[in-house]
C-alpha cells in the first residue's frame, strides 16, 4: 500500500470516529428527542479510588447512553425490526401482537403469562411472613390492610392478541400467591382478573401501545376493591364509558417510535368514566409520580392510604371519591414508613402490578426500615 493510500485510509478512519460527534455538536439540540428508557445515565461517573472496580462498567453505561444520534439509531433499528424483518420482539423490551397491540417483554412479563417463573415454597413463605408482619403492625393501629394485585396486560389479552406464545398451564405466580395467602394467612388480597375478563371484549381495558390499564379498567378494579372494603359501586352497565385517545405510549416510546405510532396508526383507546357520585372531590396535592392527596364529601368517613405503583393512577379517581380523605404516595421514591404514623389511616391498600410481585419478598412495614 502506498503512503498516500495509507494516509487516505487513516484520514477516513478518524473521520468515521469524529464526524458523528462533530455533527451531533452542530445539530444535536434540534434532533434531541424524549428519553426512551428509564435507565439512561446522563452524568459521567467520577473516578473514585474506593470504587475503582465499578468505574469501567459505569462509564460504559454513561457512554452508551450518550452516543451521538442514539435515539435516531434506535428508531431506525426498530423500524427495520417491525417492517423489514417482521420481528415479534423489538429492542428486547416490546412484543408485537395482533391488531397493533404491544406487550412488555422485560421484567419476566411473558414468563408471568406462560407460568414458567413460579415462586418456590420458601419464597411464598417469605412473602407470607412479610405481609403478616405488615398486617399485624397495621391492625395494632386500627388500620385495615388489603393487597391489590393489578393483572398484567398479557393476563387479560394474551390469548387473543399474542399468537405463538403458549402457556404452560393455568397456574401463574399471581394465582399461586393469592391461593397461598388465602390458605395460609389472614391477608385480604384481591386479584381482579375475572372482573376484567368479563368486560375485555366490550371495552379495550389496556392501552394498545402502552403497558398499563386505562381508566375503564381502573373503574372495574376500583369497584372490586371498594366492594372488599364494604362500599358498593354502580355496575359498569349503568355508567357512561366515553372513549378518548389519552395514553402514555410507553411501549412505543421504548422503541423510540412514539411519534411514528401517533401519526401513522389508529388512535389509542381510553375511557372517561362517569355516572357515579363525584362527592365533591377536591385535590389537595397532586405530584404525579410522587404524592397525591384528596378530600371529598363521601359518606364513608374513613381515611385511605394507597401505596401505589404506576397502575395506581387509573384507580385514583374512583377511590378518592369514595373516602373522606385519601393519601396516595408512589412507592418508588415518595413513600416513607413514617407517613403511616403521620396520616393514621383507617384503610391501607398496597397496590402493585403482577410483574413486580418480587417486591413483596422484601416488603416490610413492621419497622422503620420498610421496603420501598
Amino acid at each position: 500500500m502506498s503512503k498516500k493510500m495509507a494516509a487516505a485510509w487513516l484520514i477516513g478512519f478518524f473521520a468515521v470516529l469524529l464526524l458523528p460527534g462533530a455533527a451531533w455538536a452542530a445539530v444535536g439540540d434540534s434532533l434531541e428527542s424524549a428519553v426512551t428508557e428509564n435507565t439512561l445515565v446522563t452524568q459521567a461517573p467520577s473516578l473514585d479510588l474506593e470504587r475503582i472496580g465499578e468505574f469501567p462498567q459505569e462509564y460504559e453505561s454513561y457512554f452508551n447512553s450518550n452516543v451521538p444520534f442514539r435515539s435516531q439509531l434506535i428508531a431506525a433499528s426498530s423500524l427495520m425490526d417491525v417492517f423489514l424483518f417482521r420481528e415479534q420482539i423489538v429492542n428486547d423490551k416490546v412484543v408485537l401482537g395482533k391488531d397493533n397491540w404491544m406487550f412488555y417483554y422485560a421484567e419476566d412479563n411473558l414468563e408471568d403469562y406462560k407460568g414458567t417463573n413460579l415462586f418456590t415454597q420458601e419464597e411464598l413463605e417469605r412473602i407470607g411472613e412479610n405481609l403478616n408482619a405488615a398486617r399485624d403492625y397495621l391492625e395494632a393501629r386500627g388500620t385495615q390492610f388489603i393487597v391489590l394485585i393489578a393483572p398484567n396486560k398479557e393476563a387479560v389479552y394474551g390469548e387473543e392478541k399474542l399468537p405463538g406464545i403458549f402457556r404452560k398451564g393455568e397456574c401463574t405466580r399471581a394465582r399461586q400467591l393469592t391461593d397461598y395467602l388465602a390458605r395460609n394467612t389472614r391477608i385480604q388480597v384481591l386479584y381482579p382478573l375475572e372482573e376484567l375478563l368479563a368486560y375485555k371484549d366490550q371495552y379495550d381495558l389496556y392501552w394498545h401501545y402502552d403497558t398499563h390499564w386505562n381508566e375503564g379498567a381502573g373503574y372495574i378494579a376500583g369497584k372490586a376493591l371498594l366492594g372488599e372494603l364494604g362500599i358498593q359501586m354502580p355496575e359498569v352497565e349503568s355508567l357512561s364509558y366515553l372513549q378518548d385517545d389519552f395514553s402514555n405510549y410507553d411501549l412505543a416510546r421504548m422503541m423510540n417510535l412514539e411519534d411514528f405510532y401517533r401519526k401513522n396508526f389508529p388512535p389509542e383507546v381510553n375511557y372517561t368514566v362517569s355516572g357515579y357520585p363525584g362527592n365533591d372531590l377536591v385535590p389537595i396535592l397532586e405530584e404525579g409520580d410522587g404524592i397525591l392527596i384528596y378530600r371529598s364529601s363521601a359518606p364513608d368517613e374513613r381515611k385511605l392510604f394507597l401505596l401505589r405503583d404506576s397502575f395506581g393512577a387509573a384507580l385514583v379517581g374512583v377511590l378518592a371519591r369514595n373516602f373522606r380523605e385519601s393519601f396516595m404516595p408512589h412507592w418508588s421514591g415518595a413513600f416513607d414508613p413514617a407517613q403511616i404514623e403521620e396520616q393514621d389511616p383507617d384503610v391501607f391498600v398496597l397496590e402493585l402490578v403482577e410483574r413486580r410481585l418480587d417486591y413483596l419478598l422484601d416488603f416490610r412495614l413492621d419497622s422503620p426500615a420498610a421496603a420501598e
